[in-house]
């Protein structure tokens, strides 16, 4: 039997409603039709062309911010009337921080972080309060694109003493990447000691089995890692600036599309039994659903 999607607004103010779907409008509010803007994120490839090539070269592709527009209908429950129903909706948005629409298939479930653009539409043929119930057009739009799964992590602990010189501990952590996007590793370390974490190319080249190794720290200063060039790619957990000794070193490769499950090295030394490494993959989609 055809089961259809769940779909799901988490309120900026922790409010919780379903749209669609099993349980749908049970707090007043159901999705319309014809919504916009859900389903492959939006981009804009770049071409180029020499004074005299015939037709044009690729030469990559611009993801866009989101725009997102779809129509509920809000309407009075037992317990609550039209109005309060509809106040109530418009608190769970906002312009300066993001709900959150997730859609939840027999896969899984993936979350699209929006915020109102514009205003809410509103055209009323009479007083809503006479027949308890109205539609509603919201514009809204997602700074990232991305349908965001929650991450999937692994952990790893050394069982060794690998304070003396020359002592080291190789662990071994699984990464994959199901996606249509490339995914950017982040990694969160304890402290002391030093780690070595791969920065695979994920090609046959010279970089296939590439390595970092990040600067040796003290007891306190617990590390995460973010490989995603657009973000701060080392913190310590007492705000020390671990990143200037990394000696202009930077990760460079993410995790291609479709990346089956893959056991990676992690190597660790100066540290006592129990050091601990965690490697995070998170989930990024261009649909609410599908392209597994």
């Amino acid at each position: 039997m055809a089961q259809a999607a769940t779909i799901e607004v988490e309120g900026v103010d922790g409010s919780h409603w379903v749209l669609a779907g099993p349980g749908q409008g049970r707090e007043g509010v159901a999705l319309g039709t014809t919504p916009t803007g859900l389903y492959d994120a939006p981009v804009t490839t770049i071409w180029n062309s020499t004074a005299f090539q015939i037709g044009a070269t690729y030469g990559g592709a611009n993801w866009q911010k989101r725009d997102v527009v779809f129509g509920v209908n809000v309407y009075e429950t037992d317990s609550d009337s039209w109005e309060t129903v509809d106040s109530a909706w418009r608190k769970a948005w906002a312009y300066d921080r993001d709900s959150g629409l997730v859609v939840t298939t027999e896969f899984g479930s993936r979350t699209l972080h929006l915020r109102m653009s514009q205003q809410p539409d509103f055209k009323p043929l009479r007083d809503p309060h006479l027949k308890s119930w109205s539609q509603v057009t919201m514009t809204c739009t997602a700074g990232v694109p991305w349908w965001v799964e929650d991450d999937v992590t692994a952990t790893a602990v050394s069982t060794i003493d690998t304070r003396p010189d020359g002592a080291s501990e190789t662990l071994w952590l699984p990464v994959s990447n199901p996606t249509d996007q490339p995914l950017w590793l982040r990694w969160v370390a304890t402290a002391p000691g030093s780690w070595t974490l791969p920065d695979y190319s994920w090609a046959d080249d010279k970089n296939k089995a590439r390595l970092i190794t990040l600067p040796t720290v003290t007891a306190g200063q617990h590390l995460t890692v973010d490989t995603d060039p657009m973000q701060e790619m080392i913190v310590s957990a007492d705000r020390t600036s671990v990143w200037a000794r990394m000696n202009g070193k930077m990760f460079m490769y993410p995790v291609p599309p479709w990346t089956p499950a893959t056991k990676v090295p992690v190597t660790v030394k100066g540290a006592p039994p129990g050091a601990t490494i965690q490697v995070r993959c998170p989930r990024n989609w261009s649909r609410p659903w599908g392209l597994q």
